[in-house]
């Protein structure tokens, strides 16, 4: 993995890229491998700061917010200062052994493909060469992570997408995008827990949300957990959105040992 370089965030803040190249302030990531080592080498930073944050151990942090990655560390100036947090944690970090990686949780989801509901699949078909009903395969096929949470309540990024699926996102990005509508983009699926605007391309819908307010945990994913979609047709797409009236949620995880 590329030696990971610090970058000025703000008056307040500090950028740190595992990656090397500032590739959080772009739309394009590296390989797996090394996104993943970057993305573990984050979340197992951003632990240890909070450990000792809570313990009294360093001084002036405010929030520690882990990226695809990079780690975001947002620090009070009358409390520390940029070069001295960048000592502190690069000393940290050279001590620190190779980002094990965590135990999490599974999700097996549901999802209606169609053009009904996923008015891009065949653009995309068209975009990749494959056909739609091969474009629905492939999106089946990997076990996907997700990486980090996203700019909505609920909102995941999932990578680990099949690389022949690998779009950017549309030229023209929709007003309105439809609650639980299943979209790829730059390697990674997401799953759009509210109506919003968006501009990924849709292939399919989800009948279960990622955010629910009336639910005793709103939020289903945490980063970290593992994803992987299996096809419905509408007559279950249907049971299962009636099944999540009233807070109710009608699926759960499983739980994963040491991966």
């Amino acid at each position: 993995m590329t030696s990971a370089v610090w970058l000025p965030a703000g008056d307040t803040g500090l950028l740190l890229d595992f990656c090397g190249f500032a590739s959080a302030a772009t739309d394009v990531l590296p390989d797996d491998d090394v996104r993943l080592a970057a993305l573990r080498q984050a979340r197992s930073l951003s632990a240890c700061l909070a450990e000792m944050k809570e313990a009294g151990k360093i001084d002036g942090i405010t929030d520690l917010v882990p990226g695809m990655t990079s780690l975001l560390i947002h620090y009070d100036p009358l409390l520390t200062s940029a070069q001295h947090l960048k000592t502190q944690i690069s000393l940290l970090m050279s001590s620190q052994k190779n980002a094990p990686s965590s135990s999490g949780r599974r999700w097996h989801l549901p999802v209606l493909y169609g053009s009904d509901v996923g008015p891009d699949l065949e653009e995309v078909a068209r975009r990749t060469g494959l056909s739609p009903a091969e474009v629905i395969t492939r999106h089946l096929a990997n076990e996907l992570e997700v990486a980090i949470m996203g700019f909505l309540p609920g909102s995941g990024y999932l990578t680990g997408v099949d690389a022949s699926l690998s779009l950017p996102r549309r030229s023209a990005p929709r007003t309105h995008v439809p609650q639980g509508s299943v979209g790829i983009a730059m390697g990674q699926t997401t799953i759009y827990p509210l109506d919003s605007p968006g501009g990924w391309n849709l292939i399919g819908k989800m009948p279960v949300p990622l955010f629910d307010p009336a639910r005793a945990e709103p939020i289903m994913f945490r980063p970290g957990d593992r994803v992987k979609f299996f096809q419905i047709d509408e007559a279950e797409f249907t049971r299962l959105k009636q099944a999540t009236e009233g807070g109710a949620m009608p699926l759960s995880p499983e739980m994963t040992g040491q991966r």
